[in-house]
């Protein structure tokens, strides 16, 4: 009777379980093995008060899964003795991706690490916006900062909706424009880069799919 109890038990759990080719079929879930075998940065222009010539960075680790932005003179301060330039900063990147033909890919979520420094009544707001040139939409992520806080900062933020990369070809152009404020101007407050890494950080979450 125990082996007959636990059959059906094993029955109705396997009639519950999603089929295969539905998880196959989700757009965001793609196994690792749909991945392409090699992804290439062929170049990357800036543009922006936060990133001067040279001074930002990215990269592609080994699972074709995560992008790694960085700044180096990614500053935002508020308060005496500050202007106009100085309580907002932005950064426009665009990043000229090669990969193997028949993909596909999409941000799924960002992570952005720096040094924050907002007394109360003040507040942060930093914000990335991805779009792929060639194609309507684009995935956005706002993350906020609020006072009273002062250290390091790691904030994950998902889309508000998801844009994919178009299908036909090997390259495509990503372009991120990252920008951070502080307000009220008159507090003093800062958003900076990373005490000990001397960076600020946006990592991003990549999805890849074989196009249909």
């Amino acid at each position: 009777m125990k082996y007959v109890a636990l059959f059906a038990l094993a029955a109705r759990l396997a009639a519950a379980a999603p089929a295969a080719d539905s998880v196959v079929n989700d757009p965001l879930v793609v196994p690792l093995a749909t991945s392409p075998s090699s992804v290439r940065i062929h170049g990357i222009s800036l543009l922006g008060s936060g990133c001067p010539a040279g001074t930002a960075d990215v990269q592609i680790d080994e699972t074709k899964t995560l992008m790694e932005v960085t700044f180096s003179e990614y500053i935002i301060q508020t308060g005496p003795d500050t202007k106009a330039a100085d309580w907002r900063k932005n950064c426009k990147l665009t990043i000229n991706l090669a990969f193997d033909e028949g993909f596909q890919f999409a941000t799924l979520g960002t992570d952005m690490k720096g040094f924050a420094q907002i007394p109360s009544g003040a507040k942060g707001l930093c914000s990335n916006v991805f779009s792929f040139t060639g194609v309507s939409g684009q995935s956005s992520y706002s993350l906020n900062l609020p006072g009273p806080r002062e250290g390091p900062f790691d904030l994950k933020a998902d889309p508000d909706a998801v844009s994919w990369s178009p299908c036909g070809g090997t390259t495509s152009i990503l372009n991120l424009n990252t920008q951070c404020n502080i307000s009220p101007t008159q507090k003093q407050a800062l958003i900076a880069v990373d005490t000990i890494s001397g960076k600020l950080t946006v990592n991003v979450s990549i999805s890849w799919r074989k196009c249909r």
